[in-house]
């Protein structure tokens, strides 16, 4: 059996195995990027912006739910930064000052140039440069400014995203959970695949039909 075909069956296997919620997402803050908290199916994803792994799953599986499905599946973001990773919290605490600006296609964009600007900033915190390119001057400005007034607020924010994921059993990033009807799947990305759309599209397809 070739080594995709076991990662694949492995994959499958994290989707088919049900769980209850271990935490509440009521008790964290998490960042909607499409749909809405009322939405039926909610893929939560719990990320770093420094994890390379994390910029492989926004790129090649994330963006393409975002283009497929954003009116009828809710993608909510939970910053976890790891402790290996010196700019992380840094670059979550731009994110939680986007987010303040409630505008999705903003904050979207903040998270693709993060991401795709990771090689740069990870190497000296250079993260100002990046946040400018993605928002408009004016917006830039606004975003420096709720750092400024808000930096107790956006603290507490990370924390409780983090404090979350602990709640989760949650030990390295990304990892994803799709809720619908009550029920909560954990999905483990195996460090080998990068781009699982395929396979979390035909479960996504599978819900929404369920639905109909």
């Amino acid at each position: 059996m070739s080594r995709k075909l076991l990662t694949a069956i492995f994959f499958v296997l994290c989707l088919a195995a049900y769980a209850p919620p271990a935490g509440s997402a009521d008790g964290a803050v998490g960042v909607i990027l499409s749909g809405s908290a009322d939405s039926p199916i909610r893929l939560e994803v719990f990320s770093g912006f420094e994890c390379p792994a994390c910029g492989h799953l926004f790129f090649n599986t994330i963006q393409q739910v975002l283009k497929n499905y954003r009116d009828r599946v809710s993608v909510v973001y939970y910053e976890f930064p790891l402790s290996q990773h010196q700019y992380a919290r840094p670059a979550a605490r731009y994110a939680a000052a986007a987010a303040r600006l409630k505008d999705q296609e903003k904050l979207l964009r903040l998270y693709e140039t993060l991401f795709a600007d990771r090689d740069t900033w990870s190497k000296d915190g250079s993260l100002e440069a990046s946040v400018s390119k993605a928002l408009s001057p004016e917006d830039f400005q606004k975003v420096k400014s709720i750092m400024e007034t808000e930096a107790e607020s956006i603290e507490q924010d990370i924390d409780r995203d983090v404090d979350e994921g602990m709640n989760r059993n949650i030990s390295g990033t990304p990892t994803l959970f799709l809720n619908h009807a009550g029920k909560q799947e954990r999905i483990v990305v195996p460090p080998t695949v990068r781009d699982i759309y395929t396979l979390l599209s035909w479960r996504l397809n599978g819900l929404l039909r369920q639905q109909k």
